[in-house]
């Protein structure tokens, strides 16, 4: 354990994602003033993927965080004209690697949005499931070679006639909608937490993450194995695969239940496959406990991961909420839960038209919300009751996450 975290410094000098300034959701800015001329010279193509919000330019905007099937593949085919359109144009360089790394993250949001509805009806499944996960697969290569600041020309290639085909037999099933969004699109928050985990997740056969809000943590997860592998295990034969299941999002429809779902992955794994499950969120662990048990019915060797989590409903709610134990998940994160409803607050801040920045000061930008920075995280890990096995991975993910958090705020001060 620790060969790929050892590599964590020299990528963490290569990335690019210090140069920017992250919000709550994941949305970039930039300010006006460094970017206003690119804006209006490009602005027939970038105002479909930015908004302003003034001192800034963010990257996302209503098109993101539509609802609508129609609006959704109309953003997708405009990508696929708009991306090369850039990349062939005379922008700055560093300009133009922002504008890549946007366009990338909206297409890796309509991706998304279409997967969860594919794998939810047979008929679609069968026929695009794979290649869209493929896609996905090569975008989150894309984009990790956009952010350790690589060649990123060749934006990945997708045929209309794909997106056409697929369009019509949704439409046969009288699809109209998708999903707004899914909720770990937070590239600065994906990107640190994995680095505290990498090589806990580096030693799995296969990725698991249930739809839709963790639906891009295991491609990119795969991606940014492969590029930091410095070892002789080829990371690219890591699968991954999804599951529909949550225990509080009951508004999205699916054909199979959980547990055919998972009878499904046993006929394509053997049963000593190494998995991880990761899920983006929880406060009760019921969810990632219940997809666990289901496949504990076919597999043998199961870690659970989570991104994020309701400290604040576990430390201060106690009596009231039924919050996850510190044994139910094998890799616990500090970081905290970031509350759908101030989420959802966020997104209608963006999608709204109001021009003036009223959400976040300078110094506010790019912070990660950490538990450990309201209490004393060491101290409650030691006292608690677990075993000590147990307690020795927390407390070593959490130094990873204080050393990674310590590094950001060096990096951001240093761009202020």
């Amino acid at each position: 354990m620790g060969t790929l975290y050892k590599t964590v410094d020299s990528l963490l000098n290569k990335s690019i994602l210090w140069k920017y300034k992250f919000g709550f959701t994941g949305e970039a800015y930039i300010d006006s003033n460094e970017f206003e001329i690119e804006y209006n010279m490009y602005l027939p193509i970038l105002k479909k993927y930015f908004s302003v919000k003034k001192p800034f330019y963010c990257n996302r905007n209503s098109a993101y965080y539509s609802e609508d099937l129609d609006e959704t593949i109309d953003l997708l085919r405009a990508i696929l004209i708009d991306a090369p359109s850039i990349l062939n144009s005379e922008m700055l360089y560093n300009k133009k690697q922002f504008v890549i790394f946007s366009i990338t993250q909206h297409m890796l949001s309509c991706i998304a949005k279409l997967i969860g509805i594919v794998f939810s009806y047979n008929t679609l499944k069968n026929r695009y499931y794979e290649l869209l996960k493929g896609y996905l697969s090569r975008l989150t290569d894309y984009l990790v070679q956009i952010i350790f600041d690589e060649d990123f020309y060749d934006f990945p290639k997708l045929y209309f006639g794909f997106i056409d085909n697929l369009l019509i037999d949704m439409k046969k099933l009288n699809i109209a909608s998708v999903r707004e969004y899914s909720e770990m699109d937070n590239i600065l928050i994906m990107t640190t937490a994995f680095f505290a985990l990498c090589d806990y997740i580096g030693v799995n056969d296969i990725i698991i993450s249930p739809l839709q809000g963790a639906a891009l943590i295991p491609p990119f997860y795969i991606s940014m194995l492969n590029y930091m592998n410095d070892t002789k295990k080829d990371f690219s034969k890591i699968s991954y695969e999804y599951v529909r299941y949550s225990r509080y999002d009951t508004s999205h429809f699916c054909q199979e239940s959980l547990s055919e779902q998972v009878y499904h992955l046993s006929t394509k794994y053997p049963v000593v496959s190494k998995i991880i499950l990761i899920d983006d969120n929880t406060g009760t662990a019921i969810t990632i406990k219940t997809i666990k048990n289901e496949l504990l019915r076919y597999f043998t060797n199961i870690t659970t991961c989570v991104l994020e989590y309701y400290w604040e409903a576990k430390l201060y709610k106690a009596d009231t909420y039924p919050a996850f134990q510190l044994d139910d998940i094998d890799l616990i994160t500090p970081l905290c839960y970031r509350h759908f409803k101030i989420l959802n607050e966020q997104i209608d801040y963006i999608k709204n038209l109001k021009e003036i920045h009223t959400r976040y000061s300078q110094g506010s930008f790019n912070k990660l919300s950490m538990i450990y920075n309201a209490i004393d995280y060491s101290q409650y890990i030691s006292k608690s009751s677990i075993d000590e096995l147990c307690k020795l991975r927390i407390l070593n993910i959490y130094e990873r996450f204080k050393y990674l958090d310590d590094i950001m705020a060096d990096y951001n001060c240093r761009n202020i």
